[in-house]
């Protein structure tokens, strides 16, 4: 083997055996020293900065990076925040080998992408102020603003706040931080001020709140109403009715005949899925339009000391009522039956070629409505159309009734049999009101309405046998109905928060009402309820014994109140409530309403809101974003934490040392940095390889030098 050979492949030995050793440099290398110059450390820094090397590369770092002269340099241009990872990425950029953190601490830890020794020096003392307003408040709603004093070092405080809920004044003694709310109505664009005063110096803040959203309300024939509503910020929408009911409330100044076929029912499940519900005493509203009778587990208000009435109703069994004409005369009467109160009287009479009382006139009790029922649907059509007995026979069933008010409803499909003139001279002399309705093209219309007129009644005319239903009801209500007493009416309020504050005066007109044992009353007169509310469902419903338009025309109080008492009903049901709260180093979200499925938008990932309560979903947030929930799209502005959130400063910087390959230094170890030693094993293992190869190629050349020799010698 030649000797250039040999002593290549002893220097790879070699090389690899010194590689297996690990041998190491020293080597001080380029260290540049990040100075937090943050409005919480940039004077504890500045003290510090005789005490650092000359030989370094200094950067000053707070929202911005800037490179000094020298460690003595000063620059308070830099922002009021703290942003390490713009200054890491900066010694980065400028070829560091080892970077040196100068700083309070006070930012969440932050990976380092060079090796890095921390210096801890302790924050100034000072109180930060902040006011973080409600995310997303509501026009009428009592919302907070929440105050937050965070003090790195425990500090006392002298705290004002000042906005549309009056002046506040608080002594403190803030260690880390401390939440106060101050609340008020928000009922137009407000401010609130805030001032923190102390041995530290002086925090001020300001913030505007603004409503979001505005109350939507239905109001349904109160035009009194609406006006109130209306100057308490409301969308208000005066009719028509129309499904599906959207609105935050709605107040009903009509009657059940006053609005379409099923809006009893609408109202009732809008109700029980959350919505206000508000009733008026109009001329058309309240027991006038028959709500007592129409949603009687819904309503707080019950007519008080009411007689009852008493009706009889003459209804056609002859063969052309068979089919859907006898059905449809049935469920209205069923209608009927359903809407009378305890103390109403019910009887009916059924004719066709002779009659029968199939029950006749007694208070309509649940069991005898129950009977009534069973009855009604046992009917069955044939026969011919002679209406003078039933008649005779409904107006003896009446006289033994001891009621002021009594009627007979007569509905037939035919021409009458029987002579005319004496029937219509009973209704006149029969002491009942005699209303009648014909159905069809067929009946008797022209008898049926001068038996109308000279019974002192009312005379309907039904095309199709579907008008039936309504029809009855209406009649039902004219005799059943109750009327307003007209005079002065003191008003006594009685304790709850909705009532506070008002002096309420006497009403012109009152409705004599009662209330129902699950209602709470906040107004009365005497023995009379003027105002009750409840719940039904997860829903909030009251009725005004009271005409808005005549009794409290004069009353200054009177658009606070009722936006109060709106905003109340509508409580239960808003559609949402926001709140977000600090917590760690990102914000506790809390949203409260029915929402289908609440995420939170971050930084275009979403995170799903967790139910943690009724009608509550809570998330975690670590930046402004978006709350979505079906079609809704709320941006969210998050109080994330400030500059002068308290942490453990001290515990944070070896953190981010330690996990760096550094330790946290004394200001006094800063100018004996000790070397960084540098590892030689990859190099040496470089040059072994290189040799080797060179020796491999030489071999190769020495190889063919031979053999030429030999082919040519």
């Amino acid at each position: 083997m030649p000797r250039g050979t040999l002593l290549l492949r002893a220097s790879v030995i070699l090389l690899l055996l010194l590689a297996f050793l690990d041998p190491r440099l020293p080597l001080k290398g380029r260290v540049v020293y990040l100075l937090d110059f943050s409005p919480s450390a940039r004077e504890s820094v500045f003290a510090a900065a005789e005490r650092l090397p000359r030989d370094g590369v200094y950067l000053a770092f707070a929202e911005r990076v800037a490179r000094l002269p020298s460690p003595t340099a000063r620059r308070l241009d830099l922002g009021e925040g703290t942003d390490v990872r713009a200054a890491l990425a900066e010694a980065l950029r400028l070829g560091a080998d080892r970077v040196v953190l100068v700083s309070d601490g006070l930012f969440p830890p932050v990976p380092s992408p060079l090796p890095l020794d921390a210096v801890y020096v302790p924050p100034r003392p000072f109180v930060a102020l902040r006011l973080l307003p409600p995310p997303f408040p509501l026009l009428g709603e009592t919302v907070g603003v929440r105050v937050v004093l965070e003090a790195p070092l425990p500090a006392e405080v002298r705290l004002r706040v000042e906005g549309p809920g009056g002046v506040w004044e608080r002594a403190l003694w803030v260690e880390g931080r401390v939440a106060l709310t101050y609340t008020f109505p928000l009922l137009e664009e407000g401010e609130v001020r805030a001032e923190a005063v102390g041995p530290w110096g002086r925090s001020e803040a300001r913030v505007e709140v603004a409503p979001k959203d505005r109350a939507r309300a239905l109001v349904l024939g109160d035009p009194a109403l609406a006006r109130y509503l209306e100057a308490q910020g409301f969308q208000v929408e005066e009719g028509p009715f129309r499904l599906p009911l959207e609105a935050d409330l709605v107040a009903v100044g009509l009657g059940v005949l006053d609005l379409p076929e099923g809006a009893p029912e609408a109202l009732r499940d809008y109700l029980h899925r959350g919505g206000g519900l508000l009733f008026t005493a109009t001329p058309k509203g309240l027991f006038f339009g028959g709500w007592d009778r129409a949603l009687p587990e819904e309503l707080p208000l019950k007519p008080l000391g009411r007689q009852g009435a008493a009706l009889v109703l003459v209804l056609d069994t002859s063969g052309s009522m068979e089919g859907e004409k006898l059905a449809l005369a049935v469920a209205a009467a069923l209608e009927l039956v359903r809407s009378a109160a305890p103390e109403d009287y019910l009887g009916v009479v059924v004719f066709a070629s002779g009659h029968r009382v199939l029950f006749p006139p007694r208070p309509m009790t649940d069991r005898a409505k129950k009977e009534a029922e069973s009855l009604l649907l046992s009917l069955r059509a044939g026969g011919g159309t002679v209406l003078g007995g039933a008649f005779r026979e409904a107006v003896g069933l009446l006289e033994g009734v001891r009621v002021a008010r009594k009627g007979i409803l007569v509905l037939t499909d035919g021409l009458i049999a029987d002579p005319k003139e004496p029937l219509l001279a009973l209704a006149e002399r029969g002491g009942a009101e005699v209303s009648a309705i014909a159905l069809g093209e067929d009946a008797d219309r022209s008898f049926l309405e001068e038996l109308a007129r000279r019974g002192g009644g009312r005379f309907y005319r039904a095309a199709t046998a579907r008008e039936l239903p309504r029809l009855f009801l209406r009649e039902g209500q004219e005799v059943f109905g109750k009327e307003a007493v007209e005079g002065r009416f003191p008003v006594e309020a009685l304790p709850h928060p909705l009532t506070e504050g008002f002096l309420f005066p006497p009403l012109s007109v009152l409705l004599p009402a009662r209330a129902e044992p699950w209602a709470e009353v906040l107004l009365k007169s005497g023995e009379r309820v003027v105002l009750a509310l409840g719940e039904r469902g997860e829903g909030r419903v009251a009725a005004l014994a009271t005409d808005l338009s005549r009794s409290w025309r004069d009353f200054e109080g009177a658009s606070a109140f009722l936006g109060g008492l709106a905003r109340y009903l509508v409580g239960a049901g808003r559609a949402l409530a926001l709140y977000a709260y600090p917590e760690g180093e990102g914000v506790r979200v809390v949203a409260l309403g029915r929402l289908e499925a609440p995420r939170l938008l971050v930084g275009g990932e979403e995170t799903p809101m967790v139910p943690t309560g009724p009608l509550r979903f809570e998330a975690r947030a670590g930046g402004p974003g978006v709350l979505l929930d079906g079609k809704r799209r709320i941006p969210l502005a998050l109080p994330l934490p400030g500059e002068w959130t308290p942490r453990d400063g001290a515990a944070t910087l070896r953190a981010m040392a330690e996990a760096a390959g550094g330790r946290l230094l004394g200001l006094e170890e800063v100018g004996s940095l000790p070397t960084r030693p540098l590892p030689l094993r990859p190099y040496l293992l470089w040059a072994a390889l290189l040799l080797f190869l060179l020796e491999r190629a030489w071999e190769a050349r020495v190889s063919r030098g031979t053999l030429s020799q030999e082919r040519f010698g």
